[in-house]
């Protein structure tokens, strides 16, 4: 699921605030759109994989905030070390995996109004990829894809009720802070629910179910093949639901400075039979304020203080 974009707090009649969101980039978190105008960073992640085993990746991204309620963004995961199905299908069965080092995925583009009434906030989605992945190792699609994302969240007190409807034709526009071993072309509905809680105001914790159904045929580049059975296996497969996927993800945002941000997660997939971990570290350019909840009036200052720096 395309994960929100981040909602600045709004002030409540009885003059309390929001906890902040802690993302705006999916896979870069801790980028704000606290300030208005333009917003860069880096996620360096080292991250387990039941099929392939360790590797590592950077998440680029830059983020540009229109106006308080309209954002756009974009990043590109680099794979530094990160084992891939031995294109030579004679060695497979002696060989299954190979090392793909500095390879790139699809590039994520994402563009976000989110609206906030008094009790929850919405926010609404529209996301595509440009295919600068390798589509040969299961790292992109290797066309444009495009999908169209509502995420809900209901405040209660220090915690948050999540609910996400979407629909697209590409599993990589999909829950992609988790990183997958596929990438599929094909239409398919997406669902997620959940919950956030913060703790000591700006750390996170979340954890959400998600269902990705496909429905029509889908085409799906593997990077790693389930059945290493030699000759016979190859990482392109055509079915019409080769990318379901349902499971868990439970991820953790702890931010250290206003420009460092420690994240984490864990996803099992249960219908892909895999489990992911992920450890990484955020470097922002913009970062926002530690220690306190922010507020409108707060946001409109520093908004102020940038325009009259300039």
């Amino acid at each position: 699921m395309v994960a929100p974009a981040q909602v600045a707090p709004q002030a409540t009649a009885s003059g309390q605030s929001r906890p902040e969101e802690p993302e705006n980039v999916p896979r870069v978190p801790g980028v704000s759109t606290l300030f208005r105008g333009f917003n860069a960073g880096v996620s360096f992640s080292s991250v387990y994989n039941s099929a392939v085993g360790w590797f590592e990746v950077a998440s680029p991204a830059v983020n540009y905030t229109f106006f308080p309620h309209f954002s756009a963004d974009a990043s590109t995961p680099i794979y530094l070390h990160r084992y891939v199905e031995n294109p030579n299908q004679q060695q497979r069965s002696t060989r299954p995996l190979v090392l793909d080092a500095d390879d790139a995925g699809d590039t994520l583009i994402g563009f976000h109004a989110n609206f906030n009434p008094r009790t929850f906030a919405d926010t609404a989605t529209a996301s595509l990829t440009a295919p600068t992945g390798n589509r040969a190792a299961g790292f992109g699609a290797g066309q444009v894809t495009f999908d169209f994302d509502n995420h809900l969240q209901g405040y209660v007190g220090q915690a948050a009720l999540l609910l996400d409807l979407g629909i697209g034709d590409s599993s990589t526009l999909i829950n992609n802070l988790v990183t997958k071993n596929y990438t599929s072309v094909g239409k398919l509905a997406h669902f997620q629910t959940g919950a956030m809680i913060w703790l000591f105001r700006r750390y996170s914790l979340s954890s959400v179910a998600y269902e990705d159904l496909p429905f029509g045929s889908q085409t799906v580049y593997t990077a790693v093949n389930r059945s290493h059975g030699g000759g016979s296996s190859t990482n392109v497969t055509t079915s019409t639901g080769a990318s379901e996927d349902n499971g868990f993800t439970t991820s953790a945002v702890i931010p250290i400075t206003p420009h460092l941000t420690l994240s984490g997660y864990y996803n099992r997939s249960l219908r892909q039979h895999e489990d992911t971990v992920a450890m990484g570290m955020t470097y922002v350019l913009r970062g926002t304020p530690l220690g306190r909840r922010v507020s409108l009036i707060d946001r409109a200052l520093r908004e102020a203080a940038g325009e009259n720096a300039k």
